[in-house]
């Protein structure tokens, strides 16, 4: 039986952990031991967005710790990532480069998507509570040191995600001055998070019943073992008929929150045996929980004891196929693509009709011109979210496409990813930019990459220009430099005809192929 050792190391917030795993197709993915140091990158980066040399010494020598503990499994294949608070940090490039110079390490600074993305591949691992838990409407809230992130899934697909700038570490540095200036520092952090949360539940899930939360992040730690010291939940042994718990309901919740909020972060730290430092967050984790409860009237929790590391260990395993996914992300991601249209009223029959006729021409072109599935799904998104603009302004969708699509998350795609649809969809008519134009959000390959998935999306948009779908039983064929696009239809086609034509020069010049628009009536 053939067993990776693979270390994770999450340079995070609050502490820096290397997690090591055994990965095998046997056993898939097993945590054989754990090491963290504190070295609050996010003290810093939250109140001046910047890290000292104090704090960067720390790291790298944290980090060479990691390295001899690394040596002692042999390990070769590693990931080692940060998150928001060097992504926030204003000198996170130096930062990085001292790392590298004296640790040897490349740290890769995740985007909140692929970040929040590793996090559900892991969660994804636990295949029956997962899946039993998302048939329903179910709230997965992913508590990091920087922000939150609430993604909400429903029959087996994710339907709206939305990140918010409150996590613990930063809710604590935001207030940390206005301490002195209140009786009721509870009150105060619950001001300060409830609007936000209040403000997701109307506005983004008013239609869907929330019945469980999971609850995931690296700021959970002392929040769980405060839960097993007071003997809640999921971490009691048994519930009364003998069966191992996993959840708590939220009568448990409130009875817990009480005894939380009822104790100083010193009682707590003396309590659980924990620094102060930890047990400060607790209250305003504590808090958004009490919130999402309050907002959502969900039925209960589960704690997942899943971290970001655990996210690295499942995608590592996935890459080398020592563990077949559990779930399709692919689906949730174009699940959440089409409620993001809904949102901004885009018309349903039309974009069907151009994602069915894009996938089409893909289809027909990508042996030949080496595209992936992955560019399947970049054009497949681009599709759907191709006239979205049109809710802010009839006269510019392009650019206003352009704009909503760089302001929205979609997880499970990374900010380059995100990058290459919001430009697919922002010239819809006009010539595609020169590269020198759009240098600074491409490397030269996904410029490329880019202008080809265009060049489709827009014989496909002007295919149903009218929007009234005249063609049925469209069919793409490849014959020698031309690429035959056949539809049935009795409508007149001038105004098809006459776009398609302007858009196939680009077309052809991208592909070196000529497309060709037949009609066949259809009687």
């Amino acid at each position: 039986m053939a067993v990776t050792i693979f270390a994770a190391i999450d340079v995070g917030s609050h502490e820096t952990t290397l997690r090591i795993y055994e990965v095998s197709k046997k056993y898939g993915v097993h945590e054989i031991e754990s090491v963290h140091h504190t070295a609050r990158l996010g003290l810093e980066t939250y109140s001046t967005q910047h890290i000292s040399y104090h704090t960067i010494d720390k790291l790298c020598n944290i980090l060479n710790g990691f390295s001899g503990k690394m040596k002692e499994y042999a390990i070769t294949d590693y990931m080692i990532t940060a998150t928001s608070a060097l992504r926030e940090a204003d000198n996170n490039l130096i930062v990085l480069d001292q790392v590298k110079q004296r640790t040897g390490f490349l740290i890769k600074i995740l985007s909140n998507p692929e970040q929040r993305y590793l996090c559900y591949k892991s969660i994804a691992l636990k295949e029956n509570s997962f899946h039993k838990l998302i048939q329903k409407g179910t709230l997965l809230v992913d508590v990091g040191g920087g922000s939150i992130q609430l993604s909400l899934f429903d029959k087996n697909v994710l339907v709206i995600t939305q990140n918010i700038m409150i996590g613990s570490l930063r809710i604590n540095e935001v207030l940390q001055d206005m301490k002195s200036q209140t009786d009721n520092y509870q009150n105060l952090v619950y001001e300060y998070i409830s609007n936000d949360l209040h403000n997701f539940v109307s506005l983004y899930i008013p239609d869907h019943k929330v019945k469980n939360i999971i609850a995931v992040g690296n700021q959970l730690q002392s929040f769980v073992k405060y839960l097993s010291v007071h003997n809640f939940g999921n971490l009691q042994p048994v519930d009364a008929k003998g069966k191992k718990k996993d959840s708590i309901n939220r009568q448990e919740y409130e009875e817990f929150y009480q005894s939380i909020t009822s104790q100083s972060p010193e009682e707590l730290s003396k309590e659980l045996n924990t620094p102060v430092d930890r047990t400060t967050l607790l209250l305003p984790i504590a808090m958004i929980f009490h919130n999402i409860f309050e907002e959502t009237k969900a039925e209960q929790i589960w704690l997942s004891g899943i971290n970001l590391c655990d996210g690295m260990a499942a995608d590592f395993a996935e890459r080398k196929e020592k563990i077949t996914p559990a779930h399709n992300f692919t689906e949730s991601m174009i699940s959440t693509s089409r409620n993001i249209a809904r949102r901004y009223k885009c018309e349903d029959d039309h974009n069907n009709n151009v994602e069915d006729i894009s996938l089409k021409i893909f289809d027909a072109l990508k042996k030949q011109n080496h595209l992936t599935k992955r560019d399947r799904l970049i054009l497949q998104i681009s599709a759907i979210l191709n006239s979205c603009g049109q809710f802010i302004n009839l006269n510019d969708v392009g650019e206003n496409s352009y704009k909503i699509i760089m302001s929205t998350e979609i997880i499970g795609i990374s900010q380059r990813e995100r990058t290459m649809v919001a430009n697919i969809v922002r010239y819809p008519n006009e010539n595609f930019p020169s590269y020198a134009g759009i240098s600074d959000s491409f490397s030269s390959e996904d410029y490329i990459k880019a202008a080809k998935l265009n060049a489709i999306l827009r014989l496909a948009i002007s295919m149903d220009k009218s929007h009234r779908q005249k063609f049925r039983n469209i069919t793409a064929e490849l014959h020698d430099d031309k690429l035959i696009i056949t539809g049935r239809t009795l409508y007149d086609i001038t105004l098809e005809q006459g776009i398609f034509r302007k858009c196939s020069d680009f077309f052809e010049e991208v592909y070196g192929i000529i497309p060709v628009l037949k009609q066949k009536k259809q009687f």
